[in-house]
């Protein structure tokens, strides 16, 4: 990993700071949301005092007039005319809208729980109600096996002309008891009637326009959905069904009135039509009040959950998606606080108040806080990752400067010296100042090695020179002994392996020498090596020389004496390497960009681990050999190097394609 993106992911370290900013905004919220849900206990609780003993609200019963309409019972103190519960009972439901009258149920909650069926024998229909706003909705579900209508355009009160009716009975505000019918003569729509008695006794069907409703058959009989105003409705409601087998016929009454004086058996238990505007009042955007009954029936409900919150306007796109980061998923939405209503004695529960309220509230603080918070934490963040960005960058930008330098000091004139980041006052303008020494001094001491070998050779040659004649004296004289002449022959001898040593130490000053004072002149390099490899079939007999060349001049700027001695060194190599009989092959050939020359040589392949340093000053990959009596210093391949480089190009060695021997490989630039 680079100190480059080390830095930088010490920079996003900073990170931290939004994500605990994050954590702060949940306490913050948790703290928030445990304030607002006391405050909207203490409404609640408020709210429900306001209704204590109000049954004229929760199920439009008159208030007790005095204490004395009031007894004790075992199951606290209640009104002395305080019904009992009844099986013939209403209880309406809460509707969320107003049902289109078709005789359709679709448009109903489906809720079984909600359906109240009636049985007389084989008789039997289900009955749902619910309120909305000031109207009563009804829906009945008959089961007939005949469906009869009334005869079309004959007067209602015919009774030979009846077929299946249903009768409505309730009380009015006036507290009597009023009875209306619905007679239909076909699918559709339909309305109520009521019989009313003239002057004379004659009786009359005036058509109820305040009370409409709509018959639809069904596979098992009929439906009929029917609206009435609350207006018209007293304590007291029921309906009753006359069944007929055809028209005229008796009929077979039952149902939830008395079928002889069509009077109410049971109670319509719906709240007032005042307690939703009463419940209105104490409501506020982002809040919903509900009444239920003891047993958990809604009453009224005043509901504001889905206005606007007033505390601001919608959230901004950042708001928004700090939103994702700190809520919970799946976290509820809104808080709910509920009371119960006691009686007017508060001995005994009426009904119970609950409030709702969404999370606007306190989410609007919170969210202003959390945006002004990670919006300051996220520019701190950003400033730090990118200066540490910038701060990384500028400090790989020196090390690479440090690198190059390093990779660069070894060129073919010496060493450089001169290092980049020297001036800098900081730890990496000590490296650059501890290098540039150290390169210094290795400077010194390799131009001393460079100079060591012809130094030598220089202050060994006089004394050799004078063994030598010295030599040659002796076997010129007369009277030599055969056995002292054998040891003149030895001494001949290694004084001429001796010189064979200083001419090898002196060749690789001689060539940088001559390197640095050859003249670059442009030639063609195919009649060079043709010429050298003519020579090198005289100088070596006992190997086979063979030339690969284009047709075409290869012309290059250098120096031809240095490409012959180049030649000298690798044909050198070739022929110590290479059994006696090999073919040893000379191949000139052209790159886009540089000149090629090859010699390939049978014998060993080269070994991986050896290649890179086999054109290093005085290194030798020999075994040495007891035949050979030439010194080799690892010397030849490194003036091939060397002239390589003269001329701008690179050598390099690896072994034949099938292993069975080597190539060397230079390239001169053209």
């Amino acid at each position: 990993m680079s100190i480059r993106l080390k830095l930088l992911l010490l920079g996003l370290a900073t990170l931290v700071l939004p994500w605990a900013g994050c954590r702060y905004a949940r306490e913050m919220e948790s703290a928030l949301r445990e304030g607002e849900q006391s405050s909207l206990q203490s409404v609640a609780q408020t709210i429900a005092a306001s209704l204590q003993g109000r049954t004229d609200l929760l199920y439009r019963q008159p208030l007790p007039t005095s204490s004395q309409d009031e007894v004790q019972t075992d199951g606290g103190t209640v009104a002395k005319d305080a019904p009992k519960p009844s099986p013939y009972d209403i209880k309406p439901m809460l509707l969320p809208s107003a049902p289109f009258l078709d005789g359709y149920v679709e448009e109903w909650p489906q809720n079984k729980v909600a359906w109240h069926y009636y049985t007389h024998g084989q008789h039997r229909f289900g009955l749902i109600s619910g309120v909305f706003e000031r109207m009563l909705y009804v829906m009945l579900d008959v089961q007939d096996e005949r469906l009869v209508y009334d005869t079309p355009g004959a007067s209602p009160l015919d009774p030979s002309t009846f077929g299946d009716r249903i009768w409505i009975g309730f009380d009015g505000p006036d507290g009597h008891q009023h009875q209306v019918f619905m007679a239909a003569t076909g699918p559709g729509s339909i309305t109520a009637r009521r019989i009313e008695t003239g002057e004379y006794g004659q009786l009359t069907a005036v058509t109820e326009a305040r009370i409409v409703g709509a018959l639809q058959p069904t596979s098992q009989g009929y439906r009929i959905e029917m609206r009435i105003p609350l207006s018209m409705l007293g304590e007291h409601f029921g309906v009753l069904i006359d069944d007929r087998n055809q028209r005229g016929a008796d009929p077979v009454s039952y149902g939830t009135l008395r079928s002889d004086d069509l009077h109410t058996v049971g109670r319509l238990i719906v709240a007032a039509p005042e307690l939703a505007p009463y419940l209105r009042q104490f409501n506020q955007a982002g809040v919903r009040i509900t009444v239920s009954a003891d047993e958990g029936r809604l009453l009224a409900q005043a509901d504001a959950l889905a206005v606007p919150n007033a505390l601001g306007s919608d959230p901004g796109i950042l708001t928004q998606l700090y939103r994702r980061f700190v809520d919970r998923p799946g976290k509820r939405r809104i808080i709910d606080a509920k009371a119960d209503i006691f009686d007017r004695q508060h001995k005994q529960v009426i009904g119970s108040l609950q409030v709702s309220q969404t999370e606007d509230r306190w989410l609007v603080l919170r969210d202003r806080a959390l945006t002004h918070m990670l919006n300051l934490t996220l520019i701190i963040s950003a400033v730090a990752v990118i200066a540490t960005f910038i701060f990384a960058a500028s400090l790989a930008v020196r090390l690479s400067r440090l690198r190059a330098a390093s990779e660069s000091a070894l060129t073919r004139e010496g060493l450089v010296t001169t290092f980049p980041e020297t001036g800098a006052p900081d730890e990496l303008g000590d490296v650059a100042r501890g290098f540039s020494t150290l390169l210094h001094r290795l400077n010194e001491y390799t131009g001393y090695l460079r100079t060591l070998a012809g130094k030598l050779a220089h202050e060994i040659r006089t004394p050799l020179t004078i063994v030598r004649s010295s030599l040659e004296n002796l076997e010129s004289e007369a009277g030599v002994s055969p056995t002292a002449r054998v040891y003149l022959d030895r001494a001949r001898q290694g004084s001429e392996r001796l010189n064979g040593i200083l001419i090898a130490m002196g060749a690789a000053t001689r060539v940088e020498e001559a390197i640095s004072n050859a003249e670059r002149v442009r030639f063609d390099l195919v009649p060079v090596v043709q010429a050298a490899a003519d020579s090198y079939r005289i100088a070596f007999p006992q190997r086979a020389f063979a030339t690969e060349a284009p047709d075409e001049p290869i012309e290059i700027d250098g120096a031809p004496d240095l490409i012959v001695q180049m030649l000298d060194k690798l044909v050198d190599n070739a022929v110590d390497f290479s059994p006696v009989g090999g073919k040893i092959v000379l191949r000139v050939r052209l790159e886009p960009e540089a000149a090629v020359v090859e010699v390939d040589n049978p014998g060993p392949p080269l070994s991986p681990s050896i290649r890179d340093r086999l054109f290093e000053s005085l290194w030798q990959s020999r075994k040495g050999d007891a035949d050979d009596n030439r010194p080799h210093f690892g010397l030849g391949l490194y003036i091939v190097r060397l002239i390589a480089e003269f001329h701008n190009g690179k050598a390099e060695a690896n072994s034949l394609p099938d292993d069975t021997g080597a190539r060397f490989t230079v390239h001169l630039a053209r």
